[in-house]
């Protein structure tokens, strides 16, 4: 599985067979920098979205979001569990957490979540790899009290941020920047990465400290 940032919040997951895209919409409104991409499914984690219909088209990203190997794009705004391509997919009812497993191999991906966001929510998600997660704080996302108790509930291999104050970006107020997130929580193994190849655990790894990898 390989993972790469288009910017901000959106992220293109590849597995073996398919590619799935996260919040495209978001992107588009922070202002950052947009590249046309390919995908064959589009999760949408905003839950002002849950049941809508043709997401993309009503947004105007059609022509910046297109088909990968399907004639056409998977859109996932709500609850369920879907099997695409080998991809397993799963939003839990009254909750955006998007579990994504290939195998054994699990992504969990955290997209719009602000204060209001129940923490309980990321406990017992299993064995989790990856987890990717908005850090900047202010009035878009979670604060670092919240945060600090999801990283411990999901205890993943690889942390993933996103989300935070940069060049260009046209939305937020009081938004943290990347280094403000390390500086606080002190994290000791951080890289920077153009993107990320995600391979099964191996059992060497089991008990070392968690990586952030900022793509």
């Amino acid at each position: 599985m390989k993972i790469k940032k288009q910017n901000w919040t959106s992220f293109l997951i590849t597995g073996s067979s398919v590619s799935l895209l996260t919040d495209p919409q978001e992107l588009k409104k922070s202002g950052l920098s947009f590249a046309k991409v390919k995908a064959d499914v589009v999760l949408f984690s905003d839950p002002n979205l849950i049941l809508k219909e043709r997401i993309l088209k009503k947004e105007g990203l059609e022509k910046k979001v297109v088909p990968d190997k399907r004639k056409r794009i998977m859109e996932i705004n709500s609850a369920g569990e879907f099997e695409i391509g080998g991809l397993m997919i799963r939003r839990d009812l009254k909750s955006n957490i998007y579990i994504i497993d290939e195998q054994n191999l699990r992504v969990v991906y955290l997209g719009m979540i602000n204060n209001n966001f129940d923490v309980d929510l990321t406990k017992d998600l299993g064995d989790v790899d990856v987890l990717i997660v908005p850090i900047g704080n202010g009035d878009q996302f979670i604060d670092y009290d919240k945060l600090e108790k999801i990283i411990s509930n999901i205890d993943p291999q690889i942390l993933i941020p996103c989300g935070y104050k940069e060049k260009g970006l046209k939305i937020g107020k009081g938004m943290k920047t990347k280094e403000d997130f390390i500086k606080y929580f002190g994290f000791p193994n951080v890289s920077e990465e153009n993107y990320l190849t995600v391979k099964p655990k191996k059992s060497e790894r089991e008990g070392a400290p968690m990586e952030v990898i900022v793509l």
